[in-house]
């Protein structure tokens, strides 16, 4: 197995492409490691999210622009408070468990259900819908009382990640790999990967023909004293 294993090892390190490839390898693995342990200290498998829409941005007092990095963190539902802004708790929530990847970030202006029975439902607003609840508040199967359960909270709003423009880049990469309507790949974003890999690879082919030879320059080199010599 430890021959085997040198074997690899001498030939990632004769080969600069798959240098290339297993440093990739220890960043993405290295980012995941970091992931997991960000997602477990803060409770919630979605601890960091871009706002892409304006619902929680009124005209004044804007609160969470498009482009806003959160920090989310899971909690307690009994710690939720429910009233009109700035008082009551954002939450970031899954509407519909039909489409388990689309979440909302709103605030809760009411909460129903039996709570000393630990049944909670959230009935949430955003912010720039003042005086229109959420469609999802009206009772219906699953939420008797209306709103949102407890049990489709991914976590409560933290603080927003001061970097300018980031959220907003992560934003337009997003439209570009992935159509918001069906939640499918796009073509050209498949294609610019595919693009990249190729270069890849050609850099690799290329690149080698473009290095000098050190044994036909060693040879000249020897050979050049000779000839000053017999000069």
């Amino acid at each position: 197995m430890s021959t085997y294993l040198r074997e690899i090892w001498k030939f990632i390190q004769k080969n600069e492409t798959a240098r290339g490839l297993l440093l990739v390898g220890i960043v993405i693995l290295g980012a995941l490691g970091v992931w997991g342990g960000i997602r477990l200290a803060l409770n919630t498998e979605y601890p960091v999210l871009v706002v892409s829409s304006g619902s929680m941005c009124p005209p004044t007092n804007c609160v969470l622009p498009i482009g806003s990095l959160i920090v989310i963190r899971g909690q307690d539902p009994r710690t939720i408070v429910a009233g009109p802004p700035p008082v009551g708790t954002i939450i970031v929530f899954r509407p519909y468990l039909s489409t388990p990847d689309f979440l909302v970030v709103h605030r809760v202006v009411e909460i129903r259900g039996n709570q000393s029975r630990g049944e909670y439902f959230f009935i949430t607003e955003g912010d720039a819908n003042r005086g229109s609840l959420d469609p999802w508040d009206s009772p219906g199967p699953g939420s008797p009382y209306g709103g949102v359960p407890a049990s489709q909270v991914v976590g409560v709003y933290q603080s927003t990640i001061p970097i300018p423009y980031l959220g907003s880049a992560i934003l337009d990469i997003r439209s570009f790999m992935y159509d918001d309507a069906t939640q499918q790949p796009r073509p050209e974003g498949i294609l610019v990967i595919v693009i990249l890999i190729i270069a890849l690879f050609a850099f690799e082919v290329i690149e080698p023909s473009k290095k000098p030879k050190p044994n036909a320059s060693l040879s000249e080199a020897k050979a050049e004293p000779a000839r000053a010599q017999a000069s």
